[in-house]
């Protein structure tokens, strides 16, 4: 249907004022003059107890880490002392090189200058 058609339609099917019905219908067009049904409210799941949480956490951390050995990786959580940001590191197990750092170094020396005060991006000597 084109822009014009819909407009054509909707201009037929307009409800008179104070009647209540339609003035003319376009093609069969209706107006429903039912009171719409308030949306359900569905209530929120339980969530579950810490000490629960806590179990699932480690369950889950022990299968990753278990993966991961298979497949000759570590991984390490930690928190940057100075940003507050919590860093990831996937090492090689045979050579504990780096293979991913999550936010990388970059990010982490960006978020320490502008946690400093200093606002600078460059850190450039002239």
């Amino acid at each position: 249907m084109r822009a014009a058609d819909i407009s054509t339609a909707v201009t037929a099917a307009a409800v008179s004022p104070g009647t209540g019905s339609a003035a003319g219908t376009a093609a069969g067009a209706k107006v429903a003059h039912e009171p719409v049904a308030p949306a359900s409210v569905e209530k929120p799941a339980q969530v579950p107890a810490p000490q629960d949480m806590n179990a699932a956490v480690r369950a889950a951390a022990q299968q990753i880490d278990s993966y991961l050995k298979s497949v000759g990786r570590e991984v390490e959580f930690r928190v940057d002392e100075e940003t507050g940001m919590t860093v990831v590191t996937v090492r090689a197990t045979a050579t504990g090189d780096v293979i991913r750092q999550i936010p990388n170094e970059e990010v982490l020396q960006l978020a320490r200058r502008f946690r400093s005060g200093s606002g600078a991006v460059l850190d450039l000597v002239v």
